[in-house]
């Protein structure tokens, strides 16, 4: 779970334009750093020319020979720590600064007897004069150095409260594409009641219409669809009662048998279109319920253990815990029964079902060794009204309506359902229930 989270933050928009934004600032920095280093290496000569020059005036300002005393002074005016080497003399203002022997001192370009170094993260600058050598540097309680570090807190917590302005924003500008993905799984599920909300006036806003009308046009579309369907079997539903009464005047006859076998037919395709539309609507009359999927199954297949070629059971646990509605997962397995049975050969082998466990799903396979499927009708078994025979005879099965019911059940329960299957082989329906 862990994983999943952060592979969906890592492969986020959002983040994705924040990492952009990042990059951006730190290539922005880089390019105005170079350009004022490159400007602090033109004035960086006449600076250090100004700099030399005050320190021979507080040299001079210390006497000839320098006493400590007035260094001491000066040290503590300036803030600067100074250090003085001869042969004939030595002292300090602080033990923190550097011999003329250990430190590291490079002379300066314009002037030889000038070193400058650095010693502890601090910068040095050494001043021959004649046998004595001075040290110069920056003292520890200069307040700058606090200063400094206030500055530096003050720009990390500026620096993050940008950041974390610019990803707010960032999320606030692309919400619609937060809308939009919800909107799409919405209608994948079947709801195309579901609008995209229009709060915005920029290109994601027109997306979002164009979303909204697209999922209305469908929604007519099928509505018109199954309300003709609907209508188109209502109405069939009054000459074919006025057919039966009419049948019954006549002799006993074979035409009159055929008639009959041909009126029934018809009326039972008429109430198989009626009641799969009733049943069609997802989430209408759902009934979900805690359920022993392994229990419901067993009572299922009880109906079907002599029927030729027989059922199997297979990997069948004592007990996996569903919230379904018990009635129409129970038609689910029986019509997935009924088409492993009606395709089945009686000499055939029998008809394996298993019930098992796979990762967030509980999965029940059944498995049968029929004529089965020829791959390229796989794509469309689950159309209404679509059959693999094309000649519709009433020896080859139903009306096609099978195969759409249950894909439609299975959706409604956020499960699915999947069919592999090779001529002469046999088929194998999978059916994934969310646990």
């Amino acid at each position: 779970m862990r994983i999943n989270f952060f592979n969906r933050i890592i492969r986020s928009v959002f983040t994705k334009l924040l990492v952009v934004i990042i990059l951006t600032g730190i290539c922005i920095n880089l390019v105005v750093s170079g350009f004022f280093i490159h400007l602090r290496n033109e004035f960086i000569g006449p600076f250090q020319k100004n700099v030399v020059q005050y320190l021979n005036y507080l040299i001079a300002d210390m006497g000839s020979p320098p006493t400590l005393d007035r260094a001491r002074e000066i040290a503590r005016e300036s803030f600067l720590e100074i250090r003085y080497e001869s042969p004939d003399l030595s002292w300090t203002t602080s033990a923190d600064l550097p011999t003329v022997f250990t430190g590291r001192f490079v002379p300066w370009r314009q002037n030889p007897d000038v070193g400058l170094g650095k010693y502890r993260g601090r910068h040095v600058i050494e001043v021959r004069q004649g046998a004595g050598r001075f040290i110069f540097g920056a003292s520890r309680n200069l307040p700058v150095d606090s200063a400094r570090h206030r500055l530096l807190v003050i720009m990390l917590v500026l620096l993050t409260a940008i950041l974390a302005v610019a990803f707010f924003v960032i999320r606030y500008i692309l919400r619609p594409v937060k809308w939009l993905n919800t909107g799409v799984q919405e209608v994948s599920r079947g709801n195309l009641k579901h609008r995209v909300p229009l709060k915005k006036s920029d290109e994601l806003r027109d997306l979002a219409a164009a979303f909204n009308d697209m999922t209305e046009r469908i929604r007519d579309m099928i509505n018109t669809k199954e309300q003709l369907l609907l209508d188109v079997s209502h109405e069939l539903r009054t000459p074919l009662t006025r057919m039966k009464v009419a049948l019954e005047f006549l002799e006993d006859s074979q035409a009159k048998k055929s008639l009959r076998a041909d009126i029934e037919e018809m009326e039972k395709m008429v109430n198989e279109i009626l009641e799969t539309a009733r049943r069609q609507h997802k989430y209408e009359n759902r009934k979900k319920q805690p359920t022993n999927l392994a229990e419901l199954l067993k009572q299922t297949l009880a109906a079907f253990e002599d029927r030729p070629p027989g059922i199997e059971i297979v990997d069948f646990p004592s007990e996996i815990e569903v919230r379904v509605d018990r009635e129409q997962i129970k038609t689910v397995f029986e019509n997935v029964l009924n088409n492993a049975i009606k395709y089945s050969q009686p000499d055939s082998g029998s008809i394996q079902v298993s019930c098992k466990h796979r990762e967030s799903f509980a999965v029940v396979r059944i498995t049968d060794k029929g004529i089965g499927i020829p791959e390229e009708e796989l794509a469309h078994i689950f159309e209404p009204f679509y059959r693999v025979d094309k000649s519709r005879t009433k020896d080859t099965g139903g009306y096609g309506l099978g195969l759409s019911l249950c894909k439609t059940i299975m959706e409604a329960h956020d499960g699915k359902i999947e069919v592999q299957s090779r001529p002469g082989a046999g088929t194998t329906v999978s059916l994934f229930f969310p646990l």
